[in-house]
């Protein structure tokens, strides 16, 4: 699957689809990217957002956003088997 661009025929992807390919979708970036280029896409994205809807619902879908990332992390990349205290130690 391509999660490169936002095309008409990609409305039904997912973050999970997205993030699979992860070797396969930064061919022409090569291994690093600066965090510079995603500061820009994120402010941008900040700013378009405020400019069509407000600052305020800019606001709540970045917090959606940014629970809905760290949902997919946890589901993906923690044990979350663990018991409280030994998941935070």
């Amino acid at each position: 699957m391509d999660c490169r661009g936002s095309l008409p025929d990609q409305e039904g992807l997912s973050l999970s689809d997205c993030m699979r390919p992860m070797e396969r979708g930064r061919e022409n970036l090569g291994a690093e990217l600066p965090v510079a280029v995603y500061r820009m896409l994120e402010y941008s994205f900040r700013e378009e957002l405020a400019e069509r809807f407000g600052k305020e619902e800019q606001i709540r879908i970045f917090r959606a956003a940014g629970y809905r990332a760290g949902v997919f992390f946890a589901q993906n990349h923690l044990d979350l088997s663990q018991e409280f205290s030994a998941f935070v130690a």
